[in-house]
This record gives C-alpha cells, sequence and structure tokens, in this order.
C-alpha cells in the first residue's frame, strides 16, 4: 500500500522524514489518540484510498468499517484490502455518514470535516456520537482556521471556496470543541501540526510539478495546473503563517 496516496497531512516525527513514513506515522498518531487496540472495533468516515483502514488492521489488529461517498475511493479501497489480504478485518462500505447505523468501539475521521458544510456541522458529530460506544473516543484530524479569523472567513468565499472546495468550510479550534460539546464529545487532547502541513504540501507541489508533461497528458490544461500549483503554495502559507492549522483532536463519548 502506497502512504504517498494520501490527501492529508502527513506527521514528521519520529524519524518520519520523508512523505511515504510521515503518513504512516500521522496514522499511528491517530490511532493511539483513539486507543485503538487488538480485536477493537473502529469506525473510519472518509476512508480515502483506504491507507488508514489498512494500516490501522495490519498494525493493531482493529476491524474497520471504513465508509466514502466516492465510487473511485471505494473501487480501489476495496482492491487494496483485497489485496492485503485483510478482507475479513476491513469492511470498505459505499456509505453516507448520515446513513450510518450500529455503533463502533472508537472512531477516525481525517480532513473529511472540511468538506461537510457549515450547515451540517451538528449532523456530522451528533451521527459520530450516535456511533461511538460510551467511554469510546473519535480521533479527528481536521484543518482548522484561527479563533479570531473564523466570523469574518464564514461571511465570504475566499480562493479555495471559489476555485477548489464549493461548499467546503473550516471549523475554528472553538467552534470544533462546540460542536462537538452539543454532541456530548468532550474534548480530551489535541495537538497541532500546522508545520508538518506546510512540508507536506510544499513535497505534493514538487511532485505535481515534476509530472506536468503526465498531467497534461491526461488532457489537464495549463490553467489547471497553475491554479493547482497556486492553491497548493497558498495553503502552505497559510500554514506557515499560523493563518490555519492542522489539528488532532480525542474527543471521548461521555
Amino acid at each position: 500500500l502506497d502512504p504517498s496516496m494520501t490527501y492529508s497531512s502527513a506527521v514528521f516525527a519520529d524519524g518520519a522524514n520523508d512523505l511515504e513514513s510521515a503518513q504512516v506515522a500521522k496514522n499511528r498518531r491517530l490511532m493511539d489518540l483513539a486507543g485503538v487496540q487488538s480485536g477493537d472495533s473502529v469506525l473510519e468516515i472518509g476512508c480515502g484510498w483506504g491507507g488508514f483502514a489498512v494500516q490501522a488492521a495490519r498494525e493493531r489488529g482493529a476491524h474497520v468499517t471504513a465508509v466514502t461517498v466516492s465510487r473511485a475511493q471505494f473501487d480501489e479501497a476495496s482492491k487494496r484490502v483485497a489485496a492485503a489480504g485483510l478482507n475479513d478485518m476491513v469492511d470498505i462500505q459505499l456509505r453516507d455518514y448520515r446513513d450510518l447505523d450500529g455503533q463502533w468501539d472508537h472512531a477516525v475521521s481525517v480532513e473529511m470535516i472540511e468538506a461537510v458544510g457549515e450547515k451540517y456541522w451538528p449532523v456530522y458529530f451528533n451521527r459520530v456520537a450516535a456511533s461511538v460506544r460510551a467511554g469510546g473516543t473519535f480521533a479527528l484530524q481536521a484543518i482548522v482556521i484561527e479563533n479570531e479569523r473564523f466570523d469574518a472567513y464564514r461571511r465570504s468565499a475566499d480562493f479555495i471556496q471559489k476555485h477548489i472546495f464549493p461548499g467546503g468550510a473550516l471549523l475554528s479550534p472553538e467552534v470544533l470543541r462546540d460542536q462537538a460539546a452539543a454532541a456530548g464529545l468532550s474534548w480530551s487532547s489535541s495537538a497541532g501540526y500546522g508545520l508538518d502541513y506546510a512540508e507536506t504540501l510544499a513535497l505534493w507541489r514538487e511532485r505535481f510539478e515534476g509530472v506536468a508533461d503526465r498531467v497534461a497528458g491526461m488532457g489537464f490544461d495549463e490553467r489547471f495546473r497553475r491554479c493547482w500549483s497556486f492553491y497548493l503554495a497558498y495553503c502552505e502559507g497559510g500554514f506557515r503563517a499560523g493563518n490555519i492549522d492542522a489539528l488532532q483532536v480525542a474527543l471521548v463519548k461521555g
């Protein structure tokens, strides 16, 4: 499984100095935050290409239910689980988080909440809370905007909302805490990885620009390529300046 096929911040720590090992380190920190142990049942909301689910099953012996609304991600993640010989440990489902039923020991979600939209934040946290057993932990990785910038940010669309993620929205740490608390999830601990995200984005941009000919061959024009490079640089600058941060938060179901 190629850990570089992960569209979320890596964590450059504990000897994880390249992108691949830093993505593996990120997943381990999330597993530690959630307290994932052998035999535990884990719900992953927004599974991407299956990297976290495979790693949690392989390294911790967890039974993972991972959901996505992307058919492409469902197909690829399912192939990766099968190739890893983990069909008995990982269940990839093409399902909206709002349609979840059942309960798990823990839940994890990695940079999916940014796509939920402000209107649905209460729905998101209530569904997570309903899906975690009492005493269980929800490990959330989220991009957040500074508390002082949140009100101005939510009143107008920025470059990313206009050109990259229409309908997306960032929470602030305060809003995240309040939304979680309203759903019965208490803030246990958190850590910020903004500079790690800046480094992740710099490596993504370097790799993207290094295969410009391949991107063009796939049918993407120069305007798209320049827009995407600008987006990656724009985000890197935001993290380096501290306007935005990448938080890993442990939220406990009461």
